[in-house]
């Protein structure tokens, strides 16, 4: 059998976890700005983590864990995740065909990027489990997938083999093998500025306010007086690298700024166009903090543990002052 699902496709390198809901939701008639689902899910954040077993053991992330960040996007856009996920491929396999013949896509991930021949770079060179795809179709007598892919325009297509070569991938924290979702949508889709004032309250409390100090603005405190501690060299380097678009080890760095600079973009379109001067005025304040993101990157590099602590505590008080503007009643 074959079928093949004809929906539009956003282009936008670095946000392969939430293109194909993106994809999805423009299908059924809401087109979200670029970046805006990205941000209010929750990239563009801090969170500090520390475990002595893991490696390395204390872990800087400036953006959010896609399986958290669906999460907080369930309550903002009110949709409903069905999730399948660690069962053997050949179970897998059948209920993707079966949403696909009810014309439902399916999102898919994390998958190894080894496995995707489009990524001519990456292809047989390179473990990078990290990735996510929406299944548009497949085609029985080819054995191929048909798929999205946030970086490429059009439709691309994965062998049966590599497919579930890509897709038989633990990560820890994020995504069990076999992973798939679909998405059951409202009757009625929040408009871009309904769906910007629940998010950014709701970033506003976790930032501000986090259930635990290894989240928000408390972390960042934390970790200003915890570095000089730092003694593993790939501490370091996980700051940077997740710190990074898409997450590596730079040479330069000006995709080094913790997501702000996709934050900041949103905030000053909407609130320019909705005549939100507060937001505006975030918008300013996180361009900022992103440029010290930068820096802290660069100090990481160098190891100045006196530089980071210094440039963390100016990057919180910046995003205190930048969170007071973003929420709204």
């Amino acid at each position: 059998m074959k079928r093949l699902l004809e929906l539009p496709h956003r282009v936008c390198e670095s946000t392969c976890y939430i293109n194909g809901l993106e994809d999805i939701l423009e299908w059924k008639g809401v087109k979200y700005p670029y970046y805006l689902l990205s941000v209010l899910g929750g990239i563009g954040e801090f969170t500090y983590l520390k475990f002595k077993i893991a490696d390395p053991p204390c872990m800087v992330y400036w953006g959010a864990n896609p399986k958290y960040l669906l999460n907080d996007l369930e309550n903002i856009i009110g949709f409903k995740q069905i999730i399948m996920e660690n069962r053997v491929f050949k179970n897998t396999f059948p209920r993707i065909r079966q949403y696909i013949d009810n014309g439902q896509p399916v999102v898919a991930g994390a998958l190894d990027m080894y496995y995707l021949h489009y990524y001519r770079d990456i292809y047989k060179k390179q473990h990078i489990p990290i990735h996510y795809i929406l299944i548009v179709g497949y085609d029985d007598k080819k054995e191929e997938v048909y798929i999205h892919d946030c970086t490429f325009d059009g439709i691309q297509n994965i062998s049966y083999e590599e497919f579930e070569k890509s897709l038989n991938v633990n990560v820890a924290g994020m995504s069990k093998k076999n992973t798939i979702r679909a998405f059951i949508l409202p009757d009625k889709l929040p408009s871009e500025l309904d769906a910007a004032k629940k998010g950014f309250n709701l970033r506003t409390e976790k930032m501000l306010n986090p259930p635990i100090s290894m989240l928000g603005i408390p972390a960042m405190k934390k970790l200003s007086k915890e570095i000089f501690n730092w003694e593993n060299e790939k501490c370091f380097d996980h700051l940077v690298t997740y710190a990074t678009i898409p997450p590596h080890l730079p040479e330069t760095f000006e995709n080094s700024n913790g997501m702000r600079f996709w934050k900041s973009r949103v905030l000053n379109e909407l609130g320019t166009k909705y005549e939100m001067d507060n937001w505006v005025k975030a918008s300013e304040l996180f361009n900022q903090s992103g440029k010290l993101i930068i820096d802290i990157c660069k100090a990481a590099m160098n190891r100045d543990r006196k530089a980071i602590s210094d440039l963390l505590l100016k990057v919180a008080d910046i995003e205190e002052r930048a969170y007071g503007f973003v929420k709204t009643k």
